[in-house]
C-alpha cells in the first residue's frame, strides 16, 4: 500500500492545497525549530533502520511514507522561501473562504469545538493538534484519517483567523451564534437571536486592506501577492497601483514604482493613498537626483584636479624633472 499526497482528503487537501503542516502534525505556527524536531522524530520512528514494525509489510509502508510524505512535508516547510510561499497560498485560501466558514462541513468534533470557541483560540487548536499528533503515525492504516483531522483543524483555525483579522480592518463584528434554552419541564423559556449587522466586504477591498497589514509589518513579498491578485480583478484601480507602486520603491525598484505610481494618478489623483505615494516617488527621484549630482560633482572635481596636476608638473627627462 502506497499513500501519496495527492491520496490525502479533507481539511485544505479538498481545495488542492498541500497541508505539509498537517502531514508533520505540527501547528501552522510552528518554528524552523519545531518543525525539524517532530521530522527528526517522525524519521526516526518511520525509517528501515530503527521502525519497530515486525512485518516486512509494515515496514515498506514505513519507508514509503517517510519518502513520499514526511520528507516532502518537511522540505518544503524547513526551507524558508519553500515555507513562506506555503502560508502565502494559505492565507489567499482563508482570505476567499472567510465569509463562507459557517457553511462548510465538517467532519471531526475537534474542528466543530474549534469552530464555536470564543475566547482561547490559539490555545485550543495547539491542544487539539498536538492530542492528534501524539499517536498520528502509530497505526498506518489509519494516517489518513488522522491527516485529515489536522488539516480540518488547520482549515477552521485560518478562517477564523482571517474572518476576526477583516472584522478589525473593515470595522465589522463577527455574528453572534444562535442561542435557545428550554425549562424541565419542556416549556421554552427563551429563545433569542442576536445578530451584528455586516458590512459586505468585496473581493477588492480584502486584498487591499490585507496588502496594507503586510506592508505595516514590512512582509513585502506577501503584500506583492495580494496586490498583484487585485490587479487581475481590477487593472484600473487607483488605489493598487499605488501600493504596488509604494512596495516597489520599498524594494527599490525605481521604473516599476513610477510606472504604477503614475498610473495611479492618471486613474485617481486626488485620492489620499496616490497622494502619499506620489510624494513618496518625489522624495526618492530628489535624492537620487541628489546622489547623480553629487557623483557629477565630484567626478568634474576630480578630472580638474588631474587636470591641474598635469599642468604644474614640470616636464622630465629620463625621469629628471627639468625645473
Amino acid at each position: 500500500m502506497n499513500m501519496l499526497i495527492s491520496d490525502l482528503k479533507g481539511g485544505l487537501f479538498q481545495y488542492d492545497v498541500k497541508d505539509y503542516y498537517a502531514i508533520l502534525g505540527v501547528p501552522i505556527s510552528a518554528t524552523p525549530k519545531d518543525i525539524r524536531l517532530r521530522y527528526l522524530k517522525l524519521a526516526y520512528q518511520l525509517h528501515p533502520d530503527t521502525n519497530q514494525s515486525k512485518s516486512k509489510e509494515e515496514k515498506a509502508l514505513a519507508s514509503s511514507i517517510l519518502s513520499k510524505l514526511v520528507n516532502p512535508a518537511y522540505e518544503n516547510l524547513y526551507k524558508d522561501k519553500l515555507r513562506k510561499e506555503c502560508q502565502l497560498i494559505f492565507s489567499e485560501l482563508a482570505y476567499r473562504l472567510a465569509p463562507e466558514l459557517d457553511r462548510i462541513t465538517l467532519s471531526s468534533e475537534l474542528a466543530k469545538k474549534l469552530l464555536k470557541e470564543t475566547t482561547n483560540l490559539d490555545k485550543i487548536y495547539k491542544e487539539a493538534v498536538e492530542k492528534i499528533a501524539q499517536d498520528q503515525y502509530q497505526d498506518l492504516s489509519k494516517l489518513h484519517l488522522k491527516i485529515a483531522i489536522l488539516s480540518e483543524l488547520n482549515l477552521v483555525y485560518l478562517l477564523r483567523q482571517k474572518r476576526e483579522e477583516l472584522g478589525k480592518i473593515m470595522g465589522t463584528t463577527p455574528t453572534v451564534a444562535v442561542s435557545n434554552s428550554t425549562t424541565t419541564g419542556g416549556t421554552v423559556a427563551a429563545a433569542a437571536t442576536e445578530k451584528q449587522e455586516k458590512t459586505p466586504v468585496s473581493r477588492i477591498d480584502k486584498l487591499i486592506a490585507s496588502a496594507q497589514k503586510y506592508i505595516q509589518e514590512n512582509n513585502l513579498e506577501a503584500a506583492m501577492f495580494d496586490l498583484r491578485e487585485a490587479v487581475k480583478l481590477e487593472p484600473n484601480n487607483a488605489i493598487v497601483h499605488a501600493l504596488l507602486g509604494s512596495v516597489y520603491l520599498q524594494q527599490g525598484n525605481l521604473p516599476y514604482a513610477r510606472i504604477h505610481i503614475n498610473k495611479a494618478v492618471s486613474l485617481d489623483a486626488n485620492n489620499p493613498t496616490v497622494k502619499e505615494a506620489q510624494q513618496k516617488l518625489k522624495e526618492k527621484d530628489k535624492t537620487a537626483a541628489a546622489k547623480t549630482d553629487g557623483k557629477k560633482t565630484e567626478a568634474k572635481k576630480d578630472k580638474k584636479e588631474d587636470k591641474d596636476k598635469k599642468k604644474k608638473e614640470p616636464p622630465k627627462i629620463f625621469g629628471i624633472p627639468l625645473w
